[in-house]
């Protein structure tokens, strides 16, 4: 009898092995989301005066605490056993390096910086690892099973409308290329592999 609880306890610890490393992970997340969306607040403020630049600050802001209050949802439900996960392929120090940036960009924005720069700090946010974390915990886990959104349209959506604002307010003219040569590589379709 023994036998079968040692060994029923050793499976259970296996098995909570993965959502307690997941489960790490998801904490750092739904900070850097929420990090993430009290930088864009702070540009928002910062320069309000232009309607279109603060209702789009203010909306990535909005949709960066709802990723948070998400990722939190999808971490009680691996606490609670709702969800499973396989372990994740995401280091630690990953999510650690990802964290020391947005904390530098915190401390940039709160001391005030220029349009340019507070443009291509959003640039490189919308484009950065927060993205590939969310894909990781999709793949690495049943949410889509559970409705996770694995579409790209929101995501699209903002990237879009910043590229455009980007285009028209930035006279960082390396950032405005990047801007349009990262535009058109994603718009470029797809080889299907029949040119070799």
């Amino acid at each position: 009898m023994s036998k079968t609880t040692s060994g029923s306890a050793d499976s259970d610890n296996a098995a909570n092995a993965p959502a307690s490393s997941l489960t790490k992970i998801l904490d750092a997340h739904a900070r850097m989301e929420t990090q993430c969306g009290e930088i864009y607040v702070q540009f928002a403020a910062a320069f309000g005066k232009d309607p279109e630049l603060r209702r789009m600050w203010t909306a990535m802001a909005l949709e960066e605490g709802g990723h948070a209050a998400l990722v939190r949802a999808v971490n009680k439900g691996l606490v609670s056993g709702v969800l499973s996960a396989r372990p994740p392929v995401l280091p630690f120090d990953y999510a650690d390096s990802l964290g020391a940036q947005l904390k530098e960009y915190q401390r940039q924005a709160e001391e005030g910086l220029p349009l340019d720069q507070a443009l291509r700090i959003t640039w490189e946010l919308e484009c950065s690892e927060l993205d590939f974390m969310r894909e990781m915990l999709v793949s690495a886990s049943n949410l889509a099973s559970f409705g996770f959104p694995t579409s790209d349209d929101g995501r699209d959506k903002h990237v879009g409308r910043l590229r455009r604002l980007i285009q028209k307010h930035a006279s960082d003219e390396a950032l405005r290329r990047e801007v349009k040569f990262v535009s058109a590589e994603l718009l470029r379709p797809a080889s299907d592999g029949d040119d070799e």
